[in-house]
């Protein structure tokens, strides 16, 4: 009987300890370093730790120690490893920093921005974007439209015009050959196509500039013609400050049909470059020869241009309200903009067709001076990136 008694007190007293060191929490230092353990045993994982006693500050490092004479996300920690409070001029030199970075577009974000910007411009007939790439994404959109219906209207009766002129090459034949000595059959025939059509079409698209025209095949002349710069960066050699730009030589079109297809399209790209209101009001002034030479005003959307007249030539210039240097970093970062390489694409050299807008295809050779520019824009822009 007595040693039972002495075996059930032994386990109570055994008991009794073990509840005691499991319920135990506060800082414990095993040889490595100090950790923060539980009431269950358990010790403080990576991260921040407020002390419940004293409401100190702590952070333990991935294997659960605490940190010490270090900073960690902009906080210094005390030699006894407390977290430092920070100084008003840190918390507002943080703030501008995380603005700032913030603000900068990352590529994936400027990308979506752009396609839901083309996404929602092909549901309306204007461009209403003050940021400059956005606006001339809208107008590219408007562009591929606009060019592409205006050359199916000029060249419907593409099929009727053939058919016309081979006859008469075939009524010229069988003039000549009964006119001929000997009343011979009539010769193979032999039908020029070149100068079927009084205009032709046009579309250049490389890494600095996008035109589309349609211009008069007798002199290269642009009866009408799209154009903007994709470099957004002030300090090349071939930036240019307007955003978008719109020509029209009404006193050059050949006949009153084809007349009234140009008119149209002309109408349609002011109210997609302009705004419906304004777009309106501009079209009615060219049409009717009212428009001056200096006609500025606002866009619907907020952007400026400006309306310049000279030789018939009414040459239209949009600004957007919105350019900021994280722009052409978006540029950049995009893919949109791969550099300053002068690549100017020349009428002549450029294979087109009479039904569709087509890509131009002659590029001039880089020069020695622009190849140098564009090396030494990239090594300044990877010292950026490298920066950040």
């Amino acid at each position: 009987m007595r040693k039972k008694v002495l075996t059930a007190s032994f386990l109570a007293i055994s008991i009794s300890a073990s509840m005691g060191l499991t319920s135990y929490a506060g800082w414990v230092h095993d040889g490595h370093g100090w950790q923060y353990q539980y009431a269950d045993g358990s010790t403080a994982k990576q991260g921040w730790l407020t002390d419940p006693d004293t409401g100190l500050i702590y952070h333990m490092a991935p294997g659960g120690y605490m940190m010490s004479d270090t900073e960690v996300e902009g906080y210094k920690l005390a030699s006894d490893g407390h977290r430092l409070d920070k100084t008003d001029e840190q918390i507002a030199r943080e703030t501008r920093e995380k603005e700032k970075k913030e603000s900068r577009p990352s590529p994936n974000k400027a990308k979506m921005a752009l396609d839901a910007t083309v996404a929602e411009a092909k549901t309306r007939d204007y461009a209403n974007s003050t940021l400059r790439s956005h606006y001339q994404a809208e107008m590219q959109v408007f562009m591929d439209k606009i060019f592409s219906d205006i050359a199916n209207e000029l060249y419907k009766d593409i099929k009727d015009r053939r058919a016309a002129a081979i006859e008469a090459a075939q009524e010229a034949a069988v003039a000549a050959s009964m006119e001929s000595e000997d009343g011979g059959d009539i010769g193979e025939l032999s039908v020029d196509f070149s100068n079927l059509y009084p205009t032709d079409t046009y579309k250049a698209n490389d890494n600095e500039n996008v035109k589309y025209s349609i211009f008069r095949t007798e002199d290269n002349q642009d009866i009408i013609a799209a154009s903007y710069s994709k470099i957004v960066k002030p300090e090349s050699a071939r930036y240019v400050p307007y955003t978008f730009e719109l020509g029209y030589n009404r006193s050059i079109i050949a006949s009153d049909e084809d007349l009234a297809a140009f008119d149209k399209g002309l109408q349609r790209l002011l109210v997609a470059s302009l705004g419906q209101e304004q777009g309106g009001t501009i079209y009615d002034q060219i049409v009717t020869g009212a428009i001056a030479d200096g006609t500025s005003g606002n866009t619907d959307s907020g952007n400026s241009f400006v309306i310049m007249k000279k030789n018939e030539v009414v040459t239209i210039r949009v600004t957007c309200s919105e350019k900021t240097s994280e722009e052409a970093e978006m540029t950049d970062e995009t893919g949109e903009n791969e550099g300053d390489a002068q690549t100017e694409t020349s009428v002549e050299n450029t294979e087109t067709t009479s039904s569709v807008i087509t890509s131009g295809q002659g590029q001039n050779q880089e020069s020695e001076e622009d190849q140098n520019e564009e090396q030494a824009q990239e090594e300044n822009e990877n010292s950026e990136q490298a920066e950040e």
